[in-house]
C-alpha cells in the first residue's frame, strides 16, 4: 500500500510539475530589456508619435510588460503568440502612420544616444507586429521578420526578409528586438553553384600517373598515361562555366545533394588507357594522380568527375570520392569498371563544400526556462512529500 501511495504522489507532483513549467515558460522574458530612446523611420520617412517601449511601468513610455501580459485594452496573448513565448526582449519600439499597401521595408531606429553593447554586439530576430484596431482586444499579428538587426553607428536597421503590407486599419506598428523567439520566416533556399575563378591546367610533362596492382587482366602499368588535353579543354571549361553542370552529376551512394553548396573546378588531366578491348578484363582501377606545382587547396572534400560516355547526347559526370595528400600533391582515386570511362577519361578534379548546420546559440541567463529547473525539481519534491505524507496520515 505505501508504494501505491507515494505513486500516487509522485503523479501529483509530475503534474503540478508540468503546470509550473507551463507558466513559467510561456511568457517572454524581459531580463535583458534595455530602453533605447530614438525615432523609427520606414523606407526613410519618420513615422509618427514612435519611440521606445519602457520596460515596466516606472518608465515614462508605454511598458513592454503591458503587451507581454495584456491589459484593459490588449489581449497579450495575441502579441505572444506574435513574437513567440520563449523570445528574449531586449528591446521594442513603437508608433503609428505607416500607408496603407505593399512595399519592400527597412525599418531604421535612429538612436537618441549610444546604444548599448549588449545589444550593438549581440545577433538578434526582428519582429514586426501589426495591429488592426477597434475589432477586439486579440488585435496583434506577426508582420514580418527581419533578416538582421545591423547597427551603423547610432541607427539600428532592420531590413525585413519580404515586402510588407499594410492594411488602411492597422494603425500600430511595433517593433521588437528577440533572442529565440518564433522561427523566423525561412529564406530561400541557397543554390549551389559552380566556382571556375582558381581553375587552372597544367602541362602534361608535370602530370604523373601511377595506379595500384595487380590490375585487371590484359592491361599493364606501361598501358596507362598522361596525356595533353588538346581540343578536349574547350568542352572542359563548358562544364565547369554553368551551374546546370550540378544537375547532370552522378554522385556516390550516401551523397547529401540537397546540402551541395558549391562545387570549385581546380584543374583536369587526361589520362589514357590502352587496351584491347576484346582480350582485357574490366575491373576495379585505382589511380594516384600526382601534379607537380598544384596550386590547388581544398576546404572541403576532394572529388574527381569523369564524363560517363555512354549518357549521351547529354553527358552526365560520375562523381568519385578522392584523397589529397597535401605533402606530395597526389590525389587517388578508385574507378569502378574502368572500361566504362576509358580508353580516354579526363578527371575534373574539385572541391565540393557542403552546407553546414549553424552553430547553436550558447545557453545564457537569458532565458526565464533556465532558471525554471532547480524550482521545478524543488516543487516535485516537496508535492512527493506532502502527499505521501498525507496518505500515511
Amino acid at each position: 500500500m505505501k508504494t501505491k501511495g507515494f505513486i500516487r504522489a509522485v503523479i501529483l507532483a509530475m503534474a503540478l510539475t508540468m503546470l509550473f513549467t507551463t507558466s513559467v515558460l510561456a511568457a517572454p522574458s524581459t531580463d535583458n530589456y534595455q530602453e533605447v530612446p530614438g525615432t523609427v523611420y520606414y523606407n526613410g520617412t519618420e513615422l509618427s508619435d514612435s519611440g521606445p517601449l519602457s520596460k515596466n511601468d516606472s518608465g515614462e513610455n508605454e511598458p513592454i510588460t503591458d503587451y507581454i501580459n495584456g491589459n484593459d485594452h490588449m489581449d497579450g496573448a495575441s502579441f505572444r503568440t506574435a513574437i513567440g513565448d520563449n523570445a528574449d526582449v531586449y528591446s521594442a519600439w513603437n508608433g503609428y502612420g505607416i500607408a496603407a499597401g505593399t512595399s519592400s521595408s527597412l525599418f531604421e531606429i535612429k538612436a537618441a544616444g549610444a546604444i548599448p553593447d549588449s545589444i550593438k554586439n549581440g545577433t538578434f530576430i526582428a519582429y514586426i507586429v501589426k495591429d488592426r484596431s477597434g475589432t477586439n482586444k486579440a488585435f496583434f499579428t506577426k508582420a514580418a521578420t527581419s533578416k538582421k538587426a545591423a547597427i551603423d553607428g547610432q541607427t539600428i536597421k532592420l531590413e525585413l526578409e519580404t515586402p510588407m503590407t499594410w492594411e488602411a486599419d492597422a494603425s500600430q506598428y511595433v517593433i521588437v528586438l528577440v533572442k529565440g523567439g518564433a522561427s523566423p520566416t525561412p529564406p530561400d533556399p541557397v543554390k549551389p553553384v559552380v566556382i571556375s575563378k582558381d581553375y587552372y591546367e597544367y602541362p602534361v610533362a608535370s602530370i604523373g600517373v601511377n595506379v595500384d596492382e595487380p590490375l585487371p587482366a590484359g592491361i599493364t602499368t606501361a598501358n596507362i598515361t598522361p596525356r595533353e588535353l588538346g581540343r578536349w579543354s574547350n568542352m572542359i571549361k563548358r562544364y565547369i562555366s554553368t551551374n546546370d553542370t550540378l544537375d547532370s552529376i552522378d554522385w556516390p551512394d550516401g551523397f547529401e545533394r540537397d546540402k551541395l553548396l558549391s562545387l570549385s573546378a581546380l584543374t583536369a588531366v587526361g589520362i589514357e588507357i590502352n587496351y584491347n578491348k576484346d582480350a582485357a578484363a574490366d575491373g576495379d582501377i585505382t589511380f594516384h594522380v600526382k601534379i607537380d606545382g598544384f596550386k590547388g587547396t581544398f576546404a572541403g572534400t576532394p572529388y574527381v568527375f569523369i564524363v560517363d560516355p555512354g549518357t549521351g547526347p547529354d553527358y552526365r559526370l560520375a562523381a568519385f570520392p578522392t584523397q589529397y595528400d597535401a605533402e606530395t600533391k597526389t590525389l587517388t582515386f578508385t574507378v569502378a569498371g574502368y572500361q566504362k570511362y576509358f580508353s580516354y577519361a579526363i578527371p575534373i578534379i574539385g572541391d565540393v563544400k557542403l552546407k553546414t548546420p549553424p552553430a547553436p546559440e550558447p545557453t545564457g541567463s537569458s532565458s526565464s526556462g533556465c532558471n525554471a529547473a532547480p524550482w521545478n525539481l524543488l516543487i516535485s519534491l516537496c508535492a512527493a512529500f506532502l502527499c505521501f505524507k498525507k496518505y500515511k496520515g
